[in-house]
């Protein structure tokens, strides 16, 4: 943590007073490695937005994060950064989280990958630079979220550019060079209106200017211009993280015991207080089960309760889920959070209060998994249903630890981060919408799943289509047949290559297939 500096004047009559300065800010150095790596991270820049399509990411995010972790593991070599243990374990689940997208189409398990991906690239840098604020995985780990994230790149931002200008800086003509790129973007503006009068001038000019204008759209230049300057703030970000934990500038910004003071300084309600909340919640939830205990508990036995569809009381019970379980979770994080803690060990009442709210949250999950598996048994699989049960199952195994918690202490971080990247990578790689389209087809020709809802899989993603054709292939049924035809050809993949995967490949193979056999079945028709 930076401290202010404090010097103390004297004037003529013996007073004194103190005056508080900012600290200066670190220097910044750089040599040749930093200077090439920032003409890199602008390339890198440009191609963020060329290479990733939000609402098609594919092969084109693959071929991106390849390109930025070998700059930076080149970067971080020739800094004398050397690869450790941790750090090649998060290596590693980058590479798993980048080969998915180009095997897999989901568009929202890839955008959650995304997310996960850039979060690993982060993590990736503090923890080769070895700039954790512990060296175990901990809840320290809040504090490196918001050090990394926010506080390195941001503090650095503007050091790419520095690092960009002291590259021209070094020779006359790159001096020369950016003085002159300089005074055209300054003046651009005004250049842009003199031309705009002069092509309202003249006819001629006016067409020299359009057919310029239209090569220039023609070989999308001004398309790649303008991803390149809107890749400049990406470049910024991603040099000002990298360089800022090579060179540790800012790093003492945010440190484990700032953390802990932080931490310590929000502890200001008296256990009383917190005792009291915890045992109106806990007396809540008795009351809640005991009442209701028939409703509840009748779907382990796969009774349903009179004036219930199957639908209203799955959705009941999943609702119940999401409400009760983000509630428990922010009561028992404030409750932690915001105790009165004297020195020593955790306040065994504290314990007991947690256990039984943990213990209550299990008890729902679990319920409403039996719920969800009654309302899979009677309507198939969709979607939601996946990405319902596989929260249901992770807070499961949150609340589990949490659980364990009380009776022995341990990292309990570590068991959770450990716990959502695996179902993460299950989910990442468990093919959800080929599973689902191939679960109900499967079920629906074997007679245990009375009507298919052709529907619900149009909207699945590419994945589905080679199932979808299996059936078509099979069914006699022409009414089936058209709306299965209907289903796997309403759109057509993208073949751009930044949106490439094996599945869409593979639908789209499907697609011609099917669309040659439907022009033979037409020509042999006429020669009739």
């Amino acid at each position: 943590m930076e401290h202010m500096e404090q010097r103390i004047f004297v004037n003529s009559k013996g007073a004194s007073h103190v005056k508080i300065s900012r600290p200066e800010r670190p220097e910044m150095n750089f040599n040749t490695a930093d200077i090439i790596f920032a003409f890199v991270m602008l390339a890198c820049g440009f191609l963020y937005w060329n290479l990733l399509d939000l609402f098609m990411l594919g092969a084109g995010v693959t071929i991106f994060a390849i390109v930025l972790f070998t700059a930076s593991f080149v970067y971080l070599s020739k800094s004398g950064v050397k690869q450790n243990t941790k750090s090649l374990i998060c290596l590693v689940l980058a590479a798993l989280s980048t080969v998915q997208f180009v095997l897999f189409d989901n568009g929202f398990i890839s955008f959650l990958n995304l997310q996960f991906l850039m979060g690993l690239f982060i993590y990736w840098i503090c923890l080769s630079t070895g700039r954790q604020l512990d060296q175990k995985l901990s809840i320290y780990i809040i504090g490196d979220a918001f050090k990394q994230v926010i506080n390195i790149p941001f503090k650095n931002f503007s050091c790419c550019f520095v690092g960009a200008k002291k590259g021209f800086s070094k020779q006359k003509k790159g001096k020369g060079f950016l003085a002159g790129l300089i005074g055209i973007l300054i003046f651009l503006p005004a250049l842009a209106i003199v031309v705009n009068l002069l092509v309202s001038a003249d006819l001629a000019f006016e067409i020299f200017v359009g057919r310029i204008i239209d090569w220039l759209n023609a070989v999308n230049v001004i398309h790649y211009i303008w991803q390149f300057i809107i890749g400049i703030p990406v470049a910024f970000y991603l040099y000002g993280l990298i360089y800022g934990n090579v060179k540790g500038r800012y790093d003492g910004n945010i440190t484990s015991q700032s953390v802990d003071c932080a931490a310590q300084a929000v502890k200001i309600a008296p256990r009383i207080t917190i005792y009291s909340a915890l045992t109106a919640f806990n007396v809540i939830y008795l009351v809640f089960f005991a009442v209701q205990a028939g409703y509840l508990f009748s779907a382990f036995t796969a009774n349903l309760p009179e004036t219930f569809t199957y639908a209203e009381y799955a959705r009941r019970g999943f609702f119940e889920l999401c409400a009760v379980a983000g509630i428990n979770l922010g009561i028992l994080a404030v409750a932690h959070l915001t105790v009165k803690k004297e020195m020593g060990e955790e306040p065994k009442l504290l314990k007991i209060q947690t256990l039984l709210i943990s213990l209550f949250t299990i008890l729902l999950i679990a319920t409403a998994l039996s719920k969800m598996i009654m309302y899979i048994n009677v309507y198939g699989l969709t979607q939601l249903r996946v990405f319902t049960s596989w929260f249901m199952i992770l807070l499961f195994f949150v609340f589990a630890i949490i659980c364990v918690r009380q009776f022995k202490k341990f990292n309990s971080t570590r068991g959770m981060i450990v716990a959502f990247v695996v179902l993460f990578m299950v989910l990442s790689y468990g093919n959800v919408d080929g599973l689902i389209a191939r679960y109900n087809i499967e079920r629906y020709e074997a007679g245990t799943l009375q009507m298919l809802d052709v529907h619900a899989l149009e909207r699945l993603s590419d994945a589905a289509i080679p199932p979808l054709y299996d059936l078509y292939l099979k069914t006699d049924d022409e009414e089936m047949r058209e709306r299965l035809a209907l289903a796997f050809t309403h759109r057509r993949a993208s073949t751009d290559f930044r949106g490439f995967n094996v599945q869409r490949h593979r639908a789209n193979e499907i697609r011609e297939k099917f669309i040659i056999k439907i022009m033979e079945s037409m020509e042999a028709g006429n020669q009739r």
